[in-house]
């Protein structure tokens, strides 16, 4: 128990000591390190963000309306509006009348009491109003209204294929390209630790032939430049910690009352989650890189 204590002892004095006789490619290492992590997270949270926006158009486009052919019985429609109902993928699904039609038309501005003065009768198709969970499914509700002889076949839904496509597209290639900077931009801060260790255990190289000829082993060795780099990466998440997270305060209120204005997205959870990641990802990036540095070195 004593000699553990002992080596977890000397392994951290080592690494302060270390960090502090390489002050300066310490610190170049840090802040190089940092910046990369302020654009890993900055990716990250713009990510976030454009999501938000998205997510907020999918629901709208995740809406179906089916109309009704106007000689179809209730008890036909409402047997359609229950099947479609019970899919998995269905959120929800609700007839409307071409009476309350008529009242959502005009609560959103559209002046159709005149065109219904005009014309004696209501003009508007009885529908069953869809919502889906995943805008993938909305192809298949339109297939399944299509095939039912209670629709409307001048024109039987809203269904917009072009629109769907494009925002699927859009959603995916936003996320790929997201995960791609961020793998890229990790392996490239992962290159940087390993070789501010190799400095390190260059300068120590004297040092550590004696400490092997003694009888050390190489996890003795390995251990103080691993825990170097573990604090050396947290230091970088850190510093782009405090950027990324002064950079929020500053934008959030331009942005929760400009492009994600009606957005219900918990930004301040979201932030605080990718703190703890970035802190995460800085001390993991520092140890992997010191252990690949350091272990290049001694089987060498």
């Amino acid at each position: 128990m004593r000699w553990l204590w002992s080596s977890i002892t000397f392994a951290l004095v080592s690494a302060g000591q270390n960090f502090r006789r390489n002050l300066a490619i310490s610190l170049a290492g840090v802040f190089t390190i940092g910046l990369i992590l302020v654009m890993v997270g900055g990716t990250l949270l713009g990510t976030h963000f454009v999501n938000g926006i998205l997510q907020t158009e999918q629901q709208h486009a995740g809406k179906l309306k089916i109309y009704m052919a106007s000689g179809a019985s209730l008890a036909s429609i409402e047997n359609l509006e229950w099947v479609i109902s019970q899919r998995k993928d269905v959120a929800s699904a609700y007839l409307e009348n071409k009476d309350q039609a008529a009242q959502q038309l005009s609560g959103d501005g559209t002046s159709i009491t005149a065109v219904i003065s005009a014309i004696g009768n209501n003009p508007l198709p009885d529908s069953i109003n869809v919502t889906v969970r995943q805008l993938s499914s909305l192809k298949a509700i339109n297939q399944l209204a299509l095939s039912s002889p209670v629709v409307d076949t001048h024109s039987p839904t809203d269904y917009s294929k072009t629109v769907i496509s494009r925002l699927e597209g859009i959603i995916f290639w936003i996320k790929a390209v997201g995960a791609s900077i961020a793998v890229v931009l990790s392996f490239i801060s992962l290159v940087i630790i390993m070789n501010t260790i190799r400095t390190a255990v260059f300068v120590r190289r004297t040092e550590i032939e004696i400490m092997k000829l003694v009888g050390a082993t190489d996890w003795f060795v390995r251990w103080p430049f691993i825990l170097e780099g573990v604090l050396g990466g947290l230091l970088a998440a850190i510093f782009a910690g405090a950027i990324i997270a002064g950079t929020y305060s500053l934008l959030a209120p331009h942005l929760t009352s400009g492009l994600l204005a009606g957005y219900g997205g918990n930004e301040g959870a979201y932030l605080v989650s990718l703190l703890l990641r970035l802190g995460g990802a800085g001390v993991l990036l520092g140890a992997l890189g010191s252990y690949l540095g350091v272990r290049r070195f001694l089987t060498a």
